[in-house]
Order: C-alpha cells, then sequence, then structure tokens
C-alpha cells in the first residue's frame, strides 16, 4: 500500500486496519485515521467484500457519485460528518466508499450506495477531517479521494 494512503480492511461486515485481520484491503484517504478517533461513529461502507467488485475511478458513474458527495451528499451531512473516503484498490481502480458520520440516519441517500450497496457498522478507528472544498473531484498519485497532493 502506498504511504500516502491508510490500508483498511473489510470481511463484509467489519472495519480493521490491521494487517492480521482476514478480508479485502484498501486504501483510503490517510487523514481519516491521523487525528483523534470519534467513539461510537457510524460508518456506511459501500463496498464488497467480494476482489471482482471494482471499476475504473474514470467511468463516469463513479466521477457522477463525486459530484453529487460533493454538491449536495457532504453539505447534508452537515456537522454529523465525521470523514469521508473512497476506496481504492490500486492507481486505477474504485473498490467502494466510506462514510462516517455521529448519526447514521441519512445514510439511506448516500449517492455512493448506487454503485455497491451500503452497510452501516459501528467504528472507532475514524477521525474528524473537514469536508473538501470542492469542486475538484480529481485524484493525485493513485491515493483515495478526497487526500492526496499535487
Amino acid at each position: 500500500m502506498s504511504e500516502l494512503s491508510s490500508e483498511l480492511v473489510w470481511d463484509g461486515e467489519q472495519l480493521s486496519t490491521s494487517r492480521e485481520t482476514p478480508g479485502r484491503r484498501f486504501r483510503a484517504d490517510p487523514r481519516c485515521f491521523e487525528g483523534e478517533p470519534v467513539r461510537g461513529a457510524w460508518a456506511h461502507v459501500c463496498a464488497l467484500a467480494d476482489e471482482s467488485a471494482l471499476l475504473p475511478f474514470d467511468q463516469p458513474e463513479i466521477q457522477q457519485v463525486r459530484r453529487d458527495a460533493l454538491a449536495w451528499w457532504l453539505p447534508l451531512l452537515g456537522g454529523t460528518l465525521v470523514c469521508v473516503t473512497t476506496l481504492a484498490l490500486d492507481a486505477t481502480n474504485y473498490g467502494g466508499a466510506v462514510t462516517v458520520a455521529r448519526s447514521p440516519d441519512l445514510f439511506e441517500l448516500d449517492p455512493f450506495a448506487r454503485i455497491f450497496p451500503g452497510t452501516v457498522v459501528r467504528s472507532d478507528l475514524f477521525c474528524e477531517v473537514a469536508p473538501p472544498a470542492g469542486p475538484v473531484i480529481e485524484r493525485y498519485s493513485g491515493v483515495a479521494w478526497p487526500g492526496g497532493s499535487f
């Protein structure tokens, strides 16, 4: 995994950052793990444990879901938002997304669930990260969106 991203493991039921945990491995925005974790947060994991569930980041539907996240999803969550990250499999392939919030009340509206269905889990892994200012949806250096730099 890239030093610019943090590894996140999903087995279809639980999230982990442990290399010993079985499950599918993704790269996530490292900022989601760099601060004090928000205890008892809710994670909406729109990803599958199946290794074949992937799409290129450049597919129109993946670009559109990120635009929708910036346009209305993240503002809708407001102060309940903890962080959001796509889940990269490599420099070109999208494996899903995770939205973390203090309440799961709006997860049924998550645009990322249009790509892969969502599963709601409790998690103590994620720290608060301000939402991206937008409108940039491009990724840098193969890092999970919205992280990275020029």
